[in-house]
């Protein structure tokens, strides 16, 4: 469950980011439409360390790297 969490806040992340990319190349740059696009995106990551922490903390993701 938590990896399905993962994916689609990273999802939300990159899709932000080129809203964002979008909205900054149609408009000029101090429209409030590419702040707030961008402030989803700092919303998505904070949200997305949140939950990566909190499935590491509590053992429902590991690392299964091999070093």
């Amino acid at each position: 469950m938590y990896r399905a969490i993962v994916v689609l806040f990273f999802a939300a992340i990159v899709i932000a980011l080129f809203s964002s990319l979008y909205s900054l190349m149609k408009s000029p740059a101090g429209n409030p439409s590419t702040v707030n696009r961008l402030m989803w995106r700092v919303i998505f990551s904070i949200a997305l360390l949140v939950i990566l922490v909190v499935g590491f903390t509590t053992g429902q993701l590991s690392s299964n790297v091999p070093w």
